[in-house]
């Protein structure tokens, strides 16, 4: 493979990083061996977002002038049938996921003072349209990019680098998000935040509307100086298959679903051996990050995701942000509510955060405290929806779902103005077209034509 990959337009560094995950990779995966020693991390080591102080306004202020934002911004919203970066996806009142993260920041600004820079890890899809992106942001906020690593994808018979002349950009993917460590590392980031003062770093998905800062958490980190927090929150029946994590003597490990014998998934899936699962919020303390990538590199577990790619059946080998934390001596996860795990990869999601289930406040979406249930309603749309384009021109206004408990849409369904939805809500078109009424109110019933 080294003849191949010295061939490939990569850089020297990049190239070392791929060797390094194909060397992984040849070892074979990584299995749990002891499933019964496996155990749920004790209070010292996963701890309550309940139990940490209130900081006072003063202290907020010290704290927030520490830390800097990273947003996950890699992806295309495939998911939902759109070829441009989904953080340019309109989520509500007109303002895209990265709209409103620039306003949460914003409002950091005018409350104290403070501004947090914001940086961009995106993927060679989303990089350059982000850039162009960003430049209506110049002179409200401080935002910086920059391009994460392509590897080369391998034909699973042969291992060998997908042919680029015959594949372009096709033969290339992005290396997952573990791949932020060496490249902030690499591309100087890690340093300039250093020098400006900031010793915390608050990692997330971009399509997360939950990960928002936290005082509490950032004084919690800078007071007990924990070089890596990772925020877990507990699992619902629609989690069964999020990585979690578990300790291992004094450390913490993450583990995914690809590391369990077949034997234990069913019990790995469900609430009892384990009860939160990964948000993929992560707070790094950069003092220490810089002290461990000084020594050399992150060694992270490989994940391996098999895709086929015009025909030809590939594997791409990838990291994951959050099993960085087994490299750090006394990180933590920390258990948080749900209202900080809000992401959106479907419609089904769009609908919920689109509707009055949310309200937006200061560029945070927040959960409406007229709902009375616990829960967020279950939407379950049909294959007509899955584009954005279509769920735009089926569902023009978001319904009204504050006493909604589910909804099961499936067919050429269409919303008016106005809408209310209550109780269990069923829509069927078979033979023509179900259109809803401006102003209609469903209460709990079953409609079908």
């Amino acid at each position: 493979m080294d003849k191949e990959l010295s061939q490939l337009p990569m850089s020297e560094s990049a190239r070392e990083n791929f060797l390094r995950l194909s060397e992984k990779f040849r070892e074979g995966p990584f299995r749990i061996d002891d499933w019964d020693a496996v155990k749920s991390p004790d209070e010292k080591y996963l701890l309550s977002h309940s139990t940490l102080k209130t900081p006072d306004r003063e202290v907020v202020q010290e704290n927030l002038a520490r830390i800097a934002v990273c947003k996950l911004n890699g992806g295309l919203g495939t998911s939902m049938g759109c070829q441009m970066p989904k953080s340019t996806i309109v989520v509500r009142e007109n303002k895209s996921f990265l709209d409103l993260i620039v306003d949460q920041l914003c409002e950091v600004e005018r409350d104290f003072g403070i501004m947090v820079p914001l940086i961009l890890m995106n993927s060679f899809y989303t990089h350059e349209e982000t850039k162009k992106i960003i430049e209506k942001y110049r002179g409200r906020l401080e935002v910086n990019t920059f391009q994460q690593n392509k590897f080369p994808r391998l034909l699973e018979e042969s291992l060998k680098p997908l042919p680029e002349e015959e594949f372009s950009l096709g033969a290339w993917y992005p290396p997952g998000h573990g791949d932020f460590y060496s490249c902030i590392f690499e591309l100087g980031f890690l340093d300039r935040l250093l020098e400006v003062g900031k010793e915390v770093l608050f990692v997330s998905n971009a399509d997360n509307l939950g990960a928002v800062i936290d005082p509490g958490i950032l004084t919690h980190i800078l007071e007990k100086d924990i070089p890596f927090l990772i925020e877990m929150t507990p699992k619902t029946p629609a989690d069964v298959k999020g990585g979690t994590i578990y300790q291992d003597g004094d450390k913490l490990k993450l583990l995914e679903i690809a590391s369990v014998p077949e034997e234990y998934k069913e019990e790995f899936c469900s609430q009892s051996k384990f009860k939160v699962f990964n948000t993929n919020n992560i707070w790094i303390n950069l003092r220490h990050l810089r002290k461990k990538l000084e020594a050399g590199p992150l060694d992270l577990n490989v994940i391996v995701n098999r895709k086929v790619v015009s025909g030809k059946k590939v594997i791409q080998l990838e990291t994951a942000i959050g099993s960085a934390l087994e490299c750090f001596s006394g990180a933590v996860g920390l258990t948080v509510s749900r209202d900080r795990f809000m992401p959106v990869k479907t419609t089904n999601d769009l609908l919920l955060v689109q509707s009055d289930l949310f309200v937006l406040r200061k560029g945070k979406l927040i959960r409406n405290p007229e709902r009375k249930q616990k829960e967020l309603p279950k939407v379950e749309l049909g294959s007509g929806f899955t584009k954005l384009e279509d769920y735009q021109d089926r569902i023009p206004f978001p319904p009204c779902m504050l006493d909604l408990d589910s909804l099961k849409v499936k067919g050429d369904v269409r919303f008016g103005k106005g809408v209310l939805l209550r109780g269990n809500v069923q829509l069927t078109a078979v033979e023509r077209p179900l259109v809803i009424a401006d102003r209609s109110v469903l209460n709990g019933r079953a409609v079908k034509q």
